[in-house]
């Protein structure tokens, strides 16, 4: 390059950031995939683990101590991050989606990236949507839907669906600009890419199964390392390879980040694929760790989070851009077994009690870290207790607007805490798990209600943040679960928890999981 093309390049760059600074700042919001606060090195000093980027982001941001996610679950907790509500209000009451379910968001739902469409921001997604999207059938069909999931098919449709054409009420459909990703979870088929409304290649051939070998010595209980590697049999696009996702999701997020050339900022939302299963760290990161492919895939992880961040600083807007690292929810059985955690003395939820898909504390805390240059006050902590569904209000809020009427009914802005105030307005939040059982955490307690006699819980988190001095059953607690209760249900039932005109959830009124609404009918 010529000294005279240096400069001017020199010029476009310092043009590009300082339109970038004038403007509202860029979103990154990175999102992995049921990953605990034990899998963070920089939050976890007995990990077994290293994660050199995310402490990075710690050291020079702020740290949400008690974030939580609205399920324990992959398909609810996304939902909330997209539109500010709870799940449970649309008629999908538990369980999660899978790679043929129709869009669980209703046309009608307004999502964080629409409103920031709306507000100047050019926006884009890579990575897993697990939302689900209305794939085209080659004949039309009036099929069954499963009575446990109103949102998926009571019958495989692989061999109904035309691949060739573009599918609706995907992430384009919903405020993208620009996709490219997968539709489920990594072990869920069609294993297949889609960029924007398209496949990119027809899936013609089939994926082999893999996870436990019944004939692995004693059986396919013990071959846990084989469940570490579940994938269901499905349609598979010749190009595909499920070990290189993490890298291709990299690849794309770095490329986007680099070639963006609008004097408008960027929401970038990146659902990452790991640590989920498949468990597949590349070659390079085999062994890198000292907790197994688990540990491994980790650090792959990490090293993701490293390259995003590098592009941002490269580009010349990490002063204006804000980088958000969470995850979906707390970390899987099936990823790291239970048993692993003797072995490799890694602990993935940490000190907390439960894994993804209960309603206890290692569930439902997550990761939460903000970097946000000149705003930010670095290496700072906030106990407070967060959403991730706040993603909506607190959107609203940078870009100076109101949450729209009836739209985000759950969320609560941030913006104030990540500018050093005080500043919260949630009183309680709302949890469920994968069977769709309830719990409501206000203040400093904790309530998870279930049917079944001695598996209801209460907890003072604060004294108690392991959950190992069950409160229920003493007679002495008695008004505050009255007070949790009647705060639980005035939140359901009045179809939001935010201030304004009481609304209707979709489905039955009162449904199976509301059983102590149904036992007063």
């Amino acid at each position: 390059m010529s000294r005279t093309l240096y400069i001017i390049a020199l010029v476009l760059i310092s043009a590009f950031a300082k339109a970038q600074e004038t403007s509202n700042p860029n979103i990154v919001y990175i999102l992995a995939d049921d990953m605990g606060i034990g899998d963070v090195s920089g939050l976890n000093p007995e990990a077994k683990v290293s994660t050199p980027n995310i402490d990075a982001l710690i050291k020079n941001g702020m740290t949400f101590t008690d974030a939580h996610t609205t399920s324990s679950v992959c398909t609810p907790s996304r939902y909330s991050i997209m539109t500010g509500e709870y799940a449970w209000r649309t008629k999908l009451k538990a369980r999660v989606l899978d790679g043929y379910s129709k869009s669980l968001i209703a046309d009608e739902k307004d999502t964080a990236p629409e409103l920031l469409q709306r507000n100047g921001y050019a926006t884009a997604m890579i990575g897993k949507w697990h939302l689900g999207w209305d794939w085209q059938l080659q004949t039309e069909e009036n099929l069954e839907m499963d009575a446990k999931n109103p949102y998926q098919y009571a019958q495989d449709i692989s061999d109904k669906v035309d691949y060739t054409k573009p599918f609706q009420g995907g992430p384009t459909d919903h405020g993208f600009d620009y996709f490219f990703g997968i539709n489920a979870s990594l072990d869920f088929p069609p294993y297949v890419y889609a960029e924007n409304d398209n496949l990119i290649t027809e899936p013609t051939e089939t994926m082999k199964p893999d996870g436990k070998d019944k004939d692995f010595p004693g059986g396919r209980k013990l071959d846990l390392v084989g469940g570490q590697k579940l994938k269901r049999k499905g349609d598979k696009a010749p190009d595909f390879e499920a070990e290189d996702v993490m890298l291709d999701l990299t690849n794309k997020s770095v490329k986007y980040i680099a070639d963006y050339k609008q004097s408008k900022p960027f929401f970038l939302y990146i659902p990452l694929t790991a640590p989920h299963t498949p468990v597949y760290p590349r070659p390079e990161f085999e062994g890198t760790s000292k907790a197994g492919i688990y540990g491994d895939f980790i650090q792959e992880l990490d090293w993701t989070v490293g390259q995003i961040m590098t592009a941002v600083k490269e580009k010349g807007i990490e002063d204006n851009t804000i980088i958000i690292f969470t995850a979906d929810n707390g970390a899987s059985k099936a990823s790291f077994p239970i048993e692993f955690e003797e072995k490799y003395n890694h602990k993935p939820s940490a000190h907390l009690r439960g894994r993804k898909a209960t309603l206890h504390q290692g569930g439902l805390t997550v990761p939460f870290i903000v970097q946000w240059k000149n705003t930010i006050k670095p290496n700072s902590t906030n106990a407070t207790t967060i959403s991730l569904g706040d993603l909506y209000a607190t959107c609203a809020d940078i870009v100076n607007t109101k949450t729209e009427l009836n739209q985000a009914v759950d969320s609560y802005s941030i913006l104030p805490l990540l500018q050093g105030e005080n500043t919260y307005d949630r009183e309680a939040s709302v949890y469920t798990n994968f069977a769709g059982r309830f719990s409501i955490r206000k203040g400093d307690w904790k309530m998870d209600l279930n049917p079944k006699k001695g598996k209801s819980y209460l907890f003072n988190i604060k004294d108690d943040p392991s959950e190992t001095n069950n409160l229920f059953e003493d007679s002495a607690y008695a008004k505050k679960k009255e007070e949790l209760t009647l705060a639980l249900n005035d939140i359901i039932l009045s179809g939001r928890s935010t201030k304004g005109k009481a609304l209707e959830n979709h489905g039955t009124k009162i449904w199976k999981q509301l059983f102590w609404l149904k036992e007063k009918k």
